[in-house]
C-alpha cells in the first residue's frame, strides 16, 4: 500500500521526496493491537516463512455490494511509536521503524501478531512499500540510496547508469519492487523494476522515443500500470512481463488528462476512470471526484462524490453507494482501504482522531 494523499506523479514529475508518513497506517494498526500484544517478540530477525504465492482474486468483473459501513473510534496505541509506517495491501503485515532511548533505529514488522525487531537498519532509512511475504524497501533522506529487506537482511539496491536519484511506488508478492529514477530527463522521473531476489539487476521499462514511462502498480505476476509521457500528453499504459506493452483504453466521455492512480488484484484506477487489467475493459467513474481515489480487489471504487459538499462514497458497478462521514458531530474521512474493502481507515476532523469503517 502505498501513501495516501499523496500525489505520486507530481513526486515523481519534479523529483520532490514523497512524504512517507503513514497516518492511516497508524490507525489500520488497530486491527493488530489485541494480537500484538501476546505475540511472540524476537529479538533477533529470523527468516520468517515467506508467502510469495499468487493472491486468489475474483473471477467475476461484476463487483459484489458492499453492504452496510459502521464507524467507530480507533484506539490503537500509536501515539508512542514512530509515526511512519508502511502497510501490505491484506493489513496483515505492517512495518514501522522505532528507536529505544539512545540505541539506534530499529525495523519492528508485525505478521498476523508476531512481532519481530529488525536491527541494521540502513542510516536514515526511511520505509516506502512491504508486501504481504513481509518484504520491505526504504530509502535514504536523500534518496540517493534504497534498500529491500528480503530473506532476514538488508540489500542495497543497485541504481541505472546515470541515476541520481529514486523513488520506490510499489511491491509485489513476487518481491518485485517498481519506482523510479531521475537520469536528468527535463520530463521527470523514469519507471524501472528491480526483480524480486536481485537488487542488483534494475531493468528501465521501455517507452517510444521522446516519451518518458511512468508506472504506478504492479500486480502479482508483473503486469505494471502507468503512463506514458510525452509533454502534456499523458498516455495511460499497461506493461506486460516481457517489457512489451500497450495503451489502456479511455471512455470517450472522460476529458482531461488521466492519470493511473492505484492497482489492488486485477483492478487498476485513475482520473474518472477504473480498468481491469485481464480484459483491457475501461469504465467510466461517474459521480465521484478525481482527486481521489483507490479501489479493491472486487473493483469497487472509494472517494468523493464530485459535489460541492464532498461526501464520501463507494462506486460499485457504476452505481455511488454512501459511506458514513461523521463521528460524533465530526467529519470523517477515510484515508486507506483494505484490499477486500471490509475495512478503511481515516481520521475525524478537525482533531485528527483515528477512526475505522466496518464494511459487509
Amino acid at each position: 500500500m502505498r501513501p495516501p494523499g499523496v500525489d505520486l506523479h507530481r513526486a515523481i514529475r519534479t523529483g520532490r521526496r514523497r512524504r512517507r508518513i503513514r497516518n492511516a497506517a497508524v490507525a489500520a494498526v488497530a486491527v493488530l493491537a489485541v494480537t500484538v500484544a501476546i505475540g511472540a517478540v524476537r529479538s533477533r530477525p529470523q527468516a520468517m516463512p515467506a508467502d510469495r504465492t499468487p493472491v486468489p482474486l475474483p473471477t467475476s468483473t461484476i463487483a459484489p455490494p458492499l453492504g452496510e459501513c459502521t464507524i467507530s473510534k480507533d484506539t490503537a496505541p500509536w501515539a508512542k511509536w514512530h509515526p511512519w509506517f508502511v502497510l501490505d495491501d491484506t493489513w496483515r503485515v505492517v512495518v514501522h521503524l522505532e528507536a529505544r532511548g539512545t540505541g539506534p533505529v530499529e525495523a519492528v514488522r508485525y505478521v498476523d501478531g508476531a512481532v519481530e525487531r529488525i536491527p541494521d537498519v540502513p542510516s536514515r532509512f526511511q520505509l516506502t512499500n512491504v508486501n504481504r511475504a513481509g518484504d520491505f524497501a526504504g530509502v535514504n533522506g536523500k534518496v540517493e540510496r534504497g534498500w529491500v529487506y528480503r530473506d532476514g537482511r538488508f540489500r542495497a539496491l543497485t541504481l541505472p547508469k546515470g541515476a541520481t536519484h529514486l523513488a520506490l511506488t510499489d511491491i509485489n508478492e513476487a518481491g518485485d519492487l517498481l519506482g523510479a529514477v531521475d537520469l536528468g530527463n527535463p520530463m521527470g522521473y523514469e519507471a524501472v523494476v528491480w526483480p524480486g531476489g536481485r537488487p542488483d539487476r534494475p531493468r528501465m521499462l521501455k517507452a517510444p522515443a521522446g516519451h518518458v514511462a511512468r508506472a504506478t502498480g504492479i500486480a502479482w505476476d508483473g503486469l505494471i500500470v502507468g503512463e506514458l509521457v510525452r509533454g502534456d500528453v499523458v498516455t495511460p499504459y499497461l506493461w506486460h512481463p516481457d517489457g512489451t506493452g500497450e495503451p489502456l483504453p479511455v471512455p470517450p466521455e472522460v476529458g482531461g488528462k488521466v492519470e493511473v492512480t492505484g492497482l489492488t488484484g486485477d483492478w487498476a484506477v485513475g482520473s474518472g476512470v477504473r480498468w481491469n487489467i485481464r480484459t483491457r475493459h475501461a469504465d467510466a467513474i461517474n459521480g465521484l471526484s478525481r482527486r481521489w481515489a483507490v479501489v479493491d480487489m472486487y473493483g469497487r471504487v472509494y472517494g468523493e462524490t464530485d459535489t460541492p459538499e464532498h461526501r464520501q462514497a463507494v462506486w460499485v458497478n457504476g452505481t455511488l453507494q454512501p459511506v458514513p462521514d461523521q463521528f460524533e458531530g465530526r467529519t470523517a474521512r477515510p484515508e486507506a482501504v483494505r484490499d477486500d474493502g471490509r475495512q478503511l481507515f481515516g481520521w475525524s476532523l478537525p482533531d485528527n482522531s483515528p477512526v475505522r469503517w466496518d464494511c459487509g
